[in-house]
């Protein structure tokens, strides 16, 4: 039988505590050998309150409740908050009703299935994120870091959870930019010249002459001790008539120019690499909570045999996509300069590797290759996907061959990566105006394409 675990230093019951079991430390329980419903944590400073819900978490109760003394300032990131001893108990006896009603061993659980299981048990949790400076994402998930195993990827984890849509965003905490190159949102902004891009610049006084406009350095213009255009050679005595001062410039060292506002760039302090701010990779902090779907699959065990890792942040529903598509083919009809493509990703054997392979390892494989195809749509390519195999991509002013070349290296690459059965997959694309025909719709074009004529 479950019972309440007290954790508190003098190992004394309270009032109401009479059918808890009452320990002064983790030691103590774990010698105990009592079969905890939850953990209540009381009289701790609030560096014993983080260690005891950090050894919680590591163990073999990581999935189960623990609530704090409200006589507590704070509760650690770790734990499910402060409660009275009663709420608390109410609490774990709902979390004790959920868990028998999914008969789920928590021990044979993946991370990405942990994540979503330590969710389910608790009435509207969600995942906090954490500003780090020394995260090189800046923001992490405590929670998820404590669940995790030696060698697990946690922001890989969340990612994937993301694009199954078993997790989605709830409130908005920050945007953070990241590096191009490798991802990391540790970047330091520069002033440069919009002209050479050098560091060499600096504030200095400028000039505008009348006569021929010319605007340059103040020092350009000094002849002896007069003023004279270094363009026209016109002498320059009437403030006002003559010449002006325009507002404070810059002026570069590197190549001379003379200008009014500068250029950043971002560099990234991990990677060295530089980009122009809007190039860089935009990412929105949220909290994250168990989506409708993500209940659902962990309910009929089907968290790991989800395709929905091909749903890219561009995707929408079939029913939308054709709209779209019949859109671009009308607005191509009015405007020949328009091109776009039509492409079908289809996976023929997923079923044949999963038997071979088994679902965790092929799901993997299919997020990997989900990342990889992210990377090469641009924000205007929009995807859909009719059956849980079939992989739409719609793709304005796009070269479909170009991106099937690379998707085909992509899906080689994984392959030779992972060993074993390969996932066969056939990709066929139409270019537009190129492969269409008179009175051609939506309908019909993606029927050729699955039909294979």
């Amino acid at each position: 039988m479950e019972r309440m675990v007290v954790l508190r230093p003098s190992g004394k019951a309270a009032e109401g505590e009479s059918d808890a079991a009452v320990l002064p430390s983790w030691e103590a329980f774990t010698a105990s050998q009592t079969n905890p419903l939850g953990f209540y944590l009381d009289g701790w400073a609030a560096q014993a309150l983080h260690q005891l819900a950090e050894q919680v978490r590591h163990s073999a109760w990581w999935s189960l409740p623990v609530l704090v003394s409200p006589a507590s300032a704070d509760a650690p990131p770790l734990s499910d908050g402060l409660k009275s001893f009663s709420d608390a108990l109410a609490v774990c006896e709902r979390a004790l009703a959920v868990r028998r009603s999914v008969r789920i061993d928590p021990a044979s659980l993946y991370l990405d299935e942990r994540v979503l299981y330590f969710l389910y048990l608790r009435e509207r949790a969600e995942l906090q994120p954490l500003c780090d400076r020394h995260s090189p994402l800046l923001y992490r998930y405590p929670l998820v870091e404590a669940l995790a195993h030696s060698g697990e990827d946690v922001a890989a984890c969340l990612e994937a959870l993301a694009r199954r849509r078993l997790l989605e965003p709830s409130t908005l905490i920050d945007r953070t930019r990241h590096c191009r190159s490798c991802g990391c949102a540790h970047l330091h902004y520069l002033d440069v010249c919009p002209h050479c891009s050098s560091l060499q610049i600096h504030k200095a006084a400028s000039l505008h002459c009348f006569s021929c406009g010319h605007v340059a350095r103040e020092d350009d213009f000094k002849d002896d001790a007069a003023l004279v255009c270094p363009k026209s050679s016109v002498a320059l005595r009437h403030i006002g008539v003559d010449y002006d001062r325009p507002l404070t410039q810059y002026a570069c060292g590197s190549c001379h120019h003379a200008f009014m506002e500068t250029s950043v760039l971002a560099r990234c302090l991990d990677c060295g690499a530089t980009h122009q701010p809007s190039a860089l990779d935009v990412r929105e902090i949220a909290t994250l909570r168990l989506s409708a779907l993500g209940r659902a699959a962990l309910r009929a065990g089907q968290i790991q045999e989800s395709m929905a890792a091909l749903d890219t942040q561009n995707h929408v529903e079939p029913a939308q996509f054709r709209r779209m598509l019949d859109w671009a083919l009308a607005t191509q009809s009015r405007h020949a300069e328009m091109r776009l493509g039509l492409m079908l990703v289809q996976f023929q054997n997923t079923a044949q590797v999963i038997e071979a392979q088994g679902a965790a390892r092929v799901f993997l494989m299919l997020d990997e290759f989900a990342h990889r195809l992210h990377a090469l749509l641009r924000t205007s390519d929009i995807t859909t996907r009719t059956q849980e195999e079939l992989l739409w991509l719609l793709l304005p002013f796009s070269n479909p061959q170009g991106l099937e070349d690379r998707l085909k290296n992509a899906l080689a690459d994984l392959s030779t990566h992972t060993g074993g059965a390969a996932l066969r997959v056939r990709i066929r694309h139409l270019q537009i105006p190129g492969d269409l025909c008179t009175g051609d719709h939506a309908a019909q074009l993606m029927a050729r394409l699955q039909d294979g004529d």
